[in-house]
């Protein structure tokens, strides 16, 4: 096993450079000869979709400026490196492994071609250490090293949505949830956007910097409300137009930082039931999916988006009692050719509740990529889906053909995330991109009416995190926190005081009878910076809330 060395071996990325210039020095397409360049086509700059920008540039002109996606010298060089694997490895590039230890992740990699690695906490940092970081670089790293021989970058995906849902934390930038780019959105649509785009380039760079490829991240699925068991603030919003401009401003800053992203679960989990431990009903009929649910997903298309998860959703109106991860009716019908997606296709992990049971050993990988998956996420035992799917191989229950051509895609798309520049990554410098989104996003959902004067001092109270958090933000600003107004921070239950905070789902709101209150979407330094702002009178509450079923008041 390779030690951990902190050091990113810059050796490693040359090598397949060189190698794929030399055995890719000419590349046949359509019967001509094409000489293999570094880089022969330029990489498309994304920018951030705005009616405005719709109202000034044709359509085409729009989406050839959102596109990221590999160049034709990519895509033709990926075809045959993917044509040239063996069915033993062809097998193991179509799964990214699911992390028991760092020595089996590294042989999977190293001796069964495993696409990728996805760690999850708590492996992933050792957050006791002075540097938890250097952990999490030097395994990547190893990741890389251990593919050494395959002559394109190795899968390293994260989960990094911001909010509840951050796998890295410590030394990292910490991002507000995802809910914050809805409410920025619907406050503003264009400045909203480029917040939303300038915090997921920040938070992109810093996990490219740390070696990740690949973040699953964001959320396409509308979120039903109070409701949600699951989703909550993950979710832009109710309104599935506003989780469209959300998902598409996201888009763009994960890909002007050169990370292939995911927007997910598809057709969209907005259901009453959590897939980690069942099978949800997505009752939707198909105007509705069309209308409601596939809105997000069609913009994210439309937009380029590099990468779809699909969700373990049974769609009743599709292909009934079957997920939608492992449907090809849904993947294949509807992704693939009723929507025209060309890009990759990841199911969602398939160690979750929802499809385990119905699909032992490594059932839930073939199924999946015979669904038109590119790669079967996270199976609940690697080993036995890697046997599964070279068996369903070398029968032809999964096309050979298919296979190849899936495989080529995800070989594309990390050739071009790994030409892609590299930004400014250092972990924890982009303060500014995070408070900028939360100061976009905070929203004063009633206020005393009337003149009111700002903030002087006040008493915070809630969750220690919160409260510590705010308590430097306003150390910084001057603001007193002993005596003055009450304020309290809530993330689910009502409270009272002169001034009520949410911090997370804002329902909680609804049922406070607070003069003041205020739904921020997140609890971490930024954000809490830019509470203090609008408190102090230094700045005005720009966002609106992204949900239903709770009442502003109008003065």
């Amino acid at each position: 096993m390779p030690s951990h060395r902190a050091s990113h071996r810059a050796p490693r990325k040359s090598h397949w450079r060189r190698n794929l210039s030399v055995a890719l020095s000419v590349v046949i397409i359509g019967g001509t000869a094409v000489w293999w360049l570094s880089r022969a086509d330029p990489i498309e700059t994304p920018v951030a979709t705005t009616s405005d920008a719709a109202s000034t540039t044709s359509p085409s002109a729009t989406k050839k400026a959102m596109k990221w996606s590999p160049t034709s010298i990519e895509s033709a060089a990926a075809k045959t490196l993917a044509n040239d694997l063996s069915l033993e490895d062809l097998a193991g590039q179509l799964i990214i492994a699911r992390h028991r230890n760092n020595a089996a992740s590294l042989a999977l990699v190293r001796d069964k071609h495993f696409a990728g690695v996805m760690v999850t906490s708590p492996q992933i940092l050792d957050v006791s250490t002075n540097d938890p970081l250097s952990q999490i670089k030097a395994f990547n790293a190893d990741i890389q090293e251990a593919g050494g021989e395959r002559d394109y970058p190795v899968m390293v995906p994260v989960d990094q949505e911001g909010g509840l849902v951050t796998r890295l934390k410590r030394p990292m930038t910490p991002f507000p949830t995802f809910m914050s780019a809805g409410a920025a959105i619907a406050g503003d649509p264009k400045q909203g956007a480029q917040a939303v785009a300038g915090a997921t380039k920040a938070s992109g760079a810093e996990l490219r910097a740390a070696g990740f490829n690949t973040v699953f991240a964001p959320i396409g699925d509308v979120t039903i409300g109070a409701a949600d068991p699951i989703i909550g603030t993950r979710s832009a919003g109710t309104d599935p137009a506003i989780v469209a401009k959300s998902v598409v401003a996201a888009v763009t800053g994960y890909s002007q930082a050169g990370l292939i992203s995911a927007v997910k679960h598809f057709p969209g989990h907005n259901v009453s039931a959590d897939s980690h431990s069942a099978l949800p009903l997505l009752a939707s009929d198909k105007k509705r999916l069309a209308d409601h649910d596939l809105v997000p997903f069609k913009s994210a298309i439309a937009a380029g988006a590099p990468s779809i998860m699909t969700g373990h959703l049974n769609v009743s109106s599709i292909d009934p009692g079957v997920p939608a991860s492992m449907s090809r009716k849904v993947i294949t019908g509807v992704l693939r050719k009723e929507l025209g997606y060309d890009g990759l296709v990841v199911s969602d992990s398939l160690g979750m509740g929802a499809v385990v049971k119905r699909y032992p050993g490594g059932e839930a990988a073939v199924q999946a990529i015979k669904a038109g998956s590119d790669l079967a996420l996270m199976p609940a035992d690697n080993d036995r889906a890697y046997l599964a799917v070279l068996a369903a191989l070398k029968s032809g229950e999964i096309p050979e053909k298919q296979a190849r051509a899936s495989v080529a895609r995800v070989i594309a798309h990390l050739l071009h995330a790994d030409a892609a520049p590299q930004l400014n990554g250092d972990a924890g410098s982009h303060a500014i991109e995070s408070q900028a989104l939360s100061a976009a996003a905070i929203t004063m959902v009633s206020e005393v009416c009337g003149a009111s004067d700002p903030v002087t001092a006040v008493r915070p109270s809630g969750s220690s995190a919160a409260v510590a958090n705010f308590k430097a933000a306003a150390k910084e600003a001057g603001l007193s926190t002993s005596g003055g107004s009450s304020l309290a921070f809530t993330s689910s239950r009502s409270a009272y005081a002169d001034i009520v905070v949410s911090t997370d789902r804002p329902y909680a709101l609804a049922n406070s009878t607070a003069p003041t209150k205020i739904a921020l979407y997140g609890t971490e330094l930024p954000a809490m910076r830019a509470l203090v702002a609008v408190l102090t009178g230094k700045a005005e509450a720009r966002g609106k809330l992204p949900v239903d079923g709770i009442a502003v008041k109008q003065c």
